[in-house]
């Protein structure tokens, strides 16, 4: 073997294991830096107004973080302090509405007298004698409320992490504010193609973020103002809070509304109110769930030029590999590799 092949074995070597321990310092920072780079870019456009109003660049930084920090934190603080009120309630004003026979059809069968037909139905193949409805669902409603209530706890006690976390995502938000546009032609120097096929790529991802990124948020917001209209137009109980709530699952695809308008109804139809439910459940399925069929495939999919299925599947993927940080990793992920693809195709069919 030459000796420059030693050397190059050897440089390679050095240069893998300096990489990985480079990566295992910066890993616990990963994440904060990434949604240092998310953040940056969701708030880019004002950053770029300001940055011609304002030549002092630590200044604007400063000004773009405490902007986003104000904007990420007021809702979080809201929606917190609302379900916590909500979880505490909750026990409370189950007993009141059995205490006004709200859910005595389900609770007190005996009074509608639906128990004894079951009863019968069953015959001797199941013993319903000992069977205490009331007293097993009361129960379990006070067991959801007590977790609940200890999961919120747990988060609150988990607080000063995520306050951590928080500070180093500020901090990453700063120098992207600051430094952004350096580092990302930087970025471009180093990539190992033509100022073209640069151009097109970084155009391409540009395109896929903006619309992965807006276009869902403006989704998100859409259904859930729907859904608070609704819940007020019903008459359910803190309309806003669920419509933000709504407005925050709908950000995640296995979530999504549903998983509060359908219990919501579900406890409209035990409560007695049986038209409520039906129209709740309805208008749900109907109208707030399809805003995400109809109005994703017009922002998101023809503007990203990604088909609906990688789009949702790499944002399920994203949460599964990266966390609540997937949701815009995972289709930009997928973005860069169909650009790439996109962009390399004519030249790969050129060589056959």
């Amino acid at each position: 073997m030459r000796r420059e092949h030693i050397a190059v074995i050897l440089f390679a070597a050095f240069v893998t294991i300096a990489v990985y321990l480079f990566f295992r310092v910066m890993k616990p920072f990963l994440v904060p830096i990434i949604w240092g780079a998310v953040l940056s870019g969701v708030f880019y456009p004002i950053n770029n107004r300001l940055r011609r109003r304002l030549k002092r660049d630590n200044l604007r930084a400063l000004i773009m973080c405490a902007l986003a920090a104000l904007v990420i934190i007021l809702p979080v603080v809201f929606l917190a302090f609302g379900l916590a009120s909500e979880a505490t309630d909750l026990y409370p004003r189950f007993k009141a509405a059995l205490g006004a026979g709200r859910y005595d059809f389900i609770l007190r069968p005996h009074v509608y007298g639906w128990n004894e037909k079951v009863r019968q139905l069953l015959g001797d193949r199941v013993d319903t004698s000992s069977l205490d409805v009331e007293s097993f669902i009361l129960a379990n409603v006070d067991r959801i409320s007590r977790f609940l209530v200890n999961q919120l706890s747990r988060f609150i006690g988990n607080l000063s992490l995520a306050i951590v976390t928080f500070v180093f995502t500020l901090i990453s938000m700063f120098y992207f504010f600051r430094d952004g546009d350096h580092l990302v032609r930087r970025v471009r120097e180093l990539l190992p193609m033509s100022e073209d096929l640069k151009a097109t790529l970084s155009h391409r991802i540009t395109e896929v973020v903006h619309a992965t990124i807006y276009g869902g948020v403006a989704v998100a917001l859409v259904q859930g103002i729907l859904g608070g209209l609704i819940f007020w137009i019903l008459g359910i109980r803190s309309p806003i809070l669920w419509g933000a709530v709504m407005a925050l699952f709908a950000l995640i695809p296995p979530l999504g509304p549903s998983l509060i308008y359908v219990p919501a109804a579900i406890i409209l139809g035990i409560s007695g109110s049986w038209v409520k439910a039906v129209i709740l459940a309805a208008l749900g399925v109907v109208l707030i769930s399809n805003v995400d069929n109809v109005m994703k495939p017009l922002i998101i999919g023809k503007r990203a030029k990604m088909h609906q299925l990688i789009l949702l599947f790499s944002i399920i993927g994203g949460i599964m590999a990266f966390g609540l940080v997937g949701i815009i990793l995972g289709p930009v992920l997928a973005a860069i590799i169909l650009a790439l693809l996109e962009v390399y195709r004519p030249h790969v069919g050129s060589t056959g």
